[in-house]
């Protein structure tokens, strides 16, 4: 259910915020790092899904009223839901914490 990516990047995050602290460069560049991934889960990903979805009805409407002679549809890749990335942040934080002070 929760998204590894938005898990993995937030953890990382925490990690790096913990051990050395929030005001080094290498925690700056890995929020960086996890503000690029968390976009990607929740925009990118979700509208090229939706997109690919939309396109495949399309082509099998004009196949079905003869206007492509040959249709093969294109891969529809999801992305994750608004939760599952919630989801993954809270637990990649949850076991960066955990790691940093264990």
């Amino acid at each position: 259910m929760p998204s590894s990516h938005s898990a993995l990047v937030t953890s990382l995050c925490t990690t790096i915020g913990f051990r050395d602290g929030i005001h080094s460069d290498i925690f700056m560049l890995s929020l960086c790092f996890f503000l690029v991934v968390i976009r990607d889960a929740f925009g990118v990903r979700r509208s090229s899904g939706i997109q690919s979805q939309r396109m495949n009805k399309i082509g099998r409407e004009l196949a079905e009223k003869k206007y492509l002679d040959e249709y093969e549809p294109i891969k529809e890749v999801n992305g994750h839901t608004p939760m599952e990335v919630i989801c993954g942040c809270i637990l990649g934080f949850f076991i960066g914490m955990a790691f940093s002070l264990l």
